[in-house]
C-alpha cells in the first residue's frame, strides 16, 4: 500500500540547523504518499548510479517544530550518541513494521526485512551528523505520536493492529507536516539501505544493486577504509 512513490520538495541552501551549522540542499521532505508511484518507477526516473551518489544530499529537512504535534507521545528519547543508539524491542517492532509498509515484500523489488533495513537504521542513526541532526530523537519522537493516533482511534498499539487499520493509521499520520516528515526520514533511510555498500550494513549481498542493475563503483570500501574512519 505505502509503497515509496516519492516527491522531492528542495530547499535553498539554509537548513535552519542554528548557529554555527553549515546550509544543506538536502530537501524539505521526500512525500510518501503525495503521487501514487509505486518505488519501482520512483528509482527508475533517477539513474542507480546517481542515486547512490547522490542519496547524502537527499535527506529530509527537519527542524525544532517537527517535535511538535497535538497526538499522544512517548517520552523523550535517551541522548544519542555517535557511540551508541538502541531503540527498544517495542520501538523496532514498530519501526519495522512502518518499514515493511514502505518497502513490501511483494515481488516489486527487495523488502525492508530483505535489505535488513532495521539493523542499518539502528546503525546510521549512531552517525554523528545524523546524531547532531537529531534524527534518532525524532524518529523515537514519531512512534510516539503513531503510538498516540493509535490508541485514540483504534485503540491499541500500532504493532497490534490489523493491516487496513495499520494503513489507515500511517495514512492519517502523512497528513500532518511532522508526520510526512517522519515517513520521508524512514523513506531516506531505506533508500541508503537499499543503495549503499553492505559493509554499511544494508544491500546484503548486494540485494539491492542487483535488482537496481547497479555496477559499483572501484574500489569499494573496506572495514579501514569505510566513511567513518575519516571523521
Amino acid at each position: 500500500m505505502l509503497k515509496s512513490g516519492n516527491t522531492i520538495s528542495y530547499r535553498s541552501n539554509d537548513r535552519d540547523q542554528g548557529p554555527g551549522k553549515k546550509g544543506s540542499n538536502k530537501p524539505l521532505k521526500i512525500s510518501p504518499l503525495a503521487s501514487g508511484l509505486n518505488r519501482r518507477a520512483f528509482l527508475k526516473q533517477s539513474s542507480a548510479a546517481v542515486l547512490v551518489a547522490s542519496i547524502a544530499a537527499c535527506k529530509p529537512n527537519i527542524d525544532s517544530s517537527q517535535y511538535e504535534s497535538n497526538l499522544e507521545s512517548k517520552p523523550p528519547s535517551p541522548s544519542v550518541t555517535s557511540q551508541q543508539f538502541e531503540l527498544s524491542d517495542h520501538q523496532k517492532q514498530t519501526i519495522e513494521q512502518v518499514q515493511i509498509k514502505l518497502f513490501p515484500d511483494d515481488g516489486d523489488g527487495p523488502s525492508a526485512k530483505q535489505l535488513n533495513a532495521l539493523a542499518y537504521l539502528q546503525w546510521a542513526l549512531t552517525d554523528p551528523d545524523n546524531a547532531a541532526d537529531g534524527d534518532g530523537e525524532f524518529v523515537v519522537k514519531g512512534i510516539g505520536w503513531l503510538d498516540g493516533l493509535s490508541q485514540q482511534t483504534q485503540g491499541d498499539q500500532f504493532i497490534k493492529l490489523d493491516s487496513q487499520q495499520q494503513d489507515k493509521i500511517l495514512s492519517q499520520i502523512s497528513q500532518s507536516s511532522a508526520g510526512e516528515n517522519w515517513l520521508s526520514l524512514l523513506i531516506y533511510y531505506l533508500i541508503e539501505a537499499l543503495t549503499l555498500d553492505p559493509i554499511y550494513g544494508g544491500n546484503p549481498e548486494q540485494i539491492g544493486w542487483q535488482w537496481l542493475k547497479h555496477q559499483p563503483g572501484f574500489p569499494r570500501p573496506t572495514e579501514a577504509t569505510t566513511y567513518r574512519n575519516f571523521y
